[in-house]
């Protein structure tokens, strides 16, 4: 494995490269007023994990702090945090990075190395390439919050770039050593990074969040998929995708039940257009939701 952080890839992009541009930018998102946002439903109990948004942070941050917020309160020693393969499309697999940590403005952040060689070891679908993390934002972007909100957290990245079968497979694997070591008394958590629908108008967006909640907050694994496909076959006029990051999702989903989930709560939810100044005719569907 490296011996080499991981660099930052998106700093001044995705989020500020200034460590006190990124730090008040973070704060501004975890005291982000709600308004809007639906409240958390009650869960049978500590979150097991949580889904959360990938975007920009001036877009999706006061989102994504809600879902890591709810994640904070299981106080987690360490994340497996399961994203879109966005910039490796050679990859067949589940891929970690085997960099001992990652670096983002102001700090690094530590990787679990010893649950991630342990998951390697399962094998196929999971698998480490260095080269499928090199450029990807969508676990990047979640380090700030991470940092933030669960300080002492570790934590294990993968990014999902394959079949919905082999998500499934994999994400089982995962959620059951996961599941051996939370038994044993290791204090283990999921999160899934995804956004919801790509371009459509904002009423169109919400629409698309509401449709993929149910198959979500039930973990109904045949029921995202089925939506998803639909979505991408015969949805609305300008929706390239309901979910970004659907084997991610798959992936986290098959994971949680492996680890005793059964219900999803929604914690948040807004479109790129609720932003100041943002357009209303091509936008971005963001939601967090717990699982437990």
């Amino acid at each position: 494995m490296s011996a080499t952080p991981r660099p930052p890839a998106v700093a001044g992009a995705f989020y500020p490269a200034s460590p006190v541009e990124l730090d008040a930018l973070v704060e501004e998102c975890v005291h982000d007023d709600p308004g809007r946002l639906p409240r958390p439903a009650t869960l049978p109990g500590p979150p097991l994990g949580v889904l959360v948004p990938h975007a920009g942070l001036v877009f999706s941050g006061g989102t994504a702090a809600k879902g890591w917020a709810a994640l904070a309160t299981a106080d987690p020693s360490t994340v497996v945090i399961v994203g879109t393969c966005h910039t490796a499309p050679w990859l067949d697999g589940i891929a970690t990075s085997p960099a001992p940590a990652w670096t983002i403005p102001g700090g690094a952040v530590a990787v679990d190395a010893d649950l991630r060689d342990a998951l390697v070891a399962l094998g196929q679908p999971l698998l480490s390439d260095a080269r499928a993390h090199a450029s990807e934002h969508a676990i990047e972007v979640q380090l700030p919050f991470l940092r933030r909100l669960l300080p002492a957290a570790r934590f294990v990245p993968f990014v999902a770039g394959c079949t919905p079968d082999a998500a499934v497979i994999g994400g089982d694997m995962l959620g059951r050593l996961v599941a051996e070591r939370r038994a044993a008394g290791d204090r283990i958590a999921i999160a899934i990074s995804t956004d919801f629908a790509h371009y459509p108008p904002q009423p169109i967006a919400e629409a698309v969040t509401t449709e993929h909640l149910p198959g979500l907050e039930a973990l109904d694994i045949t029921r995202v998929h089925d939506v998803e496909r639909r979505l991408r076959t015969s949805g609305p006029v300008g929706v390239d995708c309901g979910l970004c990051g659907l084997e991610a999702t798959l992936t986290g989903l098959a994971a949680l039940r492996a680890m005793g989930a059964t219900k999803g709560a929604l914690v948040a939810r807004a479109t790129s257009a609720d932003r100041p100044g943002a357009g209303f005719s091509r936008t971005v569907g963001y939601a967090s939701l717990a699982f437990a």
